[in-house]
């Protein structure tokens, strides 16, 4: 019964993740039935089986549209591939790093609207150690890098806390060390809040990484981020702000 259990969850996660990588966990999307099949080695009829059984399950939601069925991956299927990862990381002794890549593109400025905060500024300097350049680098990330980085937000790491001004607050977020293109020391960003959506990447550095690496939009970007246990930073004295972990 156990074994059974195990080779039907297999089954589901190895799907789920093929699904993923044909961008699937960012928007409906219409899959390629048969290349999943051939990477499962599966016949046709087996993976209309499986689909059938997530979709009835909660995992994946059958979308109708004009140019036929689209597949996303829900909230609940995100949960078990982000499961993964940690038992994959606890079996393999901890991965250090993960490797995503993206198109850099120009924002909508609200990156550079919180970076400008002196409550975040703070906390940026204490935990990445540089006094952040007032903007994010915003990439568009490849499919695979699109999973990798919904991913990351299972992963143990340094969160700005809420700060308050006035009757406007402004939402936690998760810091990661990071380093861009082999060059720059800089931190990934996941806002808890944004206006995004879960295939964009925010960067920031104590620099202008435009200027400093030459780049423009549309250039490919590689942006190593350091999966390293955070550090208790001391919060700053000032601003309505506790120290989170």
């Amino acid at each position: 019964m156990f074994a059974q259990a195990f080779m039907r969850r297999c089954e589901l996660l190895t799907m789920l993740l093929e699904m993923a990588r044909q961008g699937c966990a960012r928007a409906p999307t219409a899959i390629d039935k048969a290349l999943i099949a051939s990477n499962l080695e599966v016949s046709a009829w087996t993976l209309n089986k499986w689909l059938k059984e997530a979709v009835e399950a909660g995992y994946v939601k059958a979308v109708l549209s004009k140019r036929g069925k689209r597949y996303l991956l829900t909230e609940k299927a995100v949960a078990e591939l982000s499961t993964l990862v940690t038992e994959l990381n606890h079996a393999i002794g901890g991965i250090s790093r993960l490797t995503l890549t993206g198109r850099i593109f120009r924002g909508l400025g609200e990156g550079g609207f919180y970076v400008s905060l002196a409550e975040y500024r703070e906390w940026f300097r204490r935990y990445l150690g540089f006094e952040p350049y007032p903007g994010t680098l915003n990439l568009r990330l490849d499919q695979d890098s699109a999973v990798k980085r919904k991913l990351l937000e299972s992963y143990d790491s340094f969160r700005i806390p809420p700060a308050s001004r006035g009757d406007r607050s402004y939402c936690s977020a998760q810091v990661f060390k990071a380093v861009v293109n082999d060059a720059v020391e800089a931190g990934v960003v996941i806002p808890e809040k944004t206006v995004y959506g879960p295939d964009v990447l925010e960067v920031v550095a104590g620099v202008c990484l435009r200027t400093a690496l030459g780049l423009k939009d549309g250039d490919l970007v590689k942006v190593e981020v350091l999966l390293e246990k955070p550090v208790r930073v001391k919060p700053p004295t000032e601003g309505r702000v506790e120290a989170e972990l």
